[in-house]
């Protein structure tokens, strides 16, 4: 699977669904860490008269923005676009509504780039964890969250 007949496809409703491995879309491959052995599961169906509807599943590792440990990032996402018949309408199109992204009509679309460029659009512009595993991170947070490391020396002052 790498090209389809956009408008044969969506006039017949049909249904495509497969795996993608790191191999298959090295520009995602890039982005992620190398370590990172994802694959991404993909749907794909045509609905008459001319729409498709895109769903993507995949767990990637980043990393961490904050703590620069592993963060898994999990992407299940759902797209839906309308084909027209050239570039033209494509614009005159997104202009106009916001429910669908256009694609111009192709008899070799290539489903297989459209997957890949809508997974780098799925993956966040930083990964950060919700609270990062290392005690070295706290090296991070603002200031008035980090405690006092005079606050000891204090209580051992009263004590004596």
């Amino acid at each position: 699977m790498k090209h389809i007949d956009s408008v044969r496809f969506c006039k017949e409703a049909q249904q495509l669904a497969g795996i993608l491995a790191p191999v298959d879309l090295p520009r995602l491959a890039a982005e992620v860490l190398p370590a990172s052995n994802f694959k991404v599961e993909w749907r794909a169906e045509g609905e008459s008269p001319d729409a498709l509807v895109l769903s993507l599943q995949s767990k990637v590792q980043m990393k961490c923005q904050r703590c620069l440990n592993t963060i898994d990032e999990h992407i299940d996402v759902s797209y839906r676009f309308q084909f027209v018949k050239d570039e033209q309408a494509a614009q005159a199109y997104d202009e106009e509504n916001d429910e669908a992204d256009a694609l111009v009509h192709s008899r070799q679309f290539d489903l297989q780039e459209l997957i890949e460029d809508e997974m780098l659009m799925a993956l966040p512009l930083v990964s950060l964890h919700e609270a990062c595993p290392d005690v070295g991170a706290a090296a991070f947070l603002p200031v008035d969250a980090k405690p006092n490391p005079f606050a000891l020396l204090k209580n051992l002052k009263t004590v004596a």
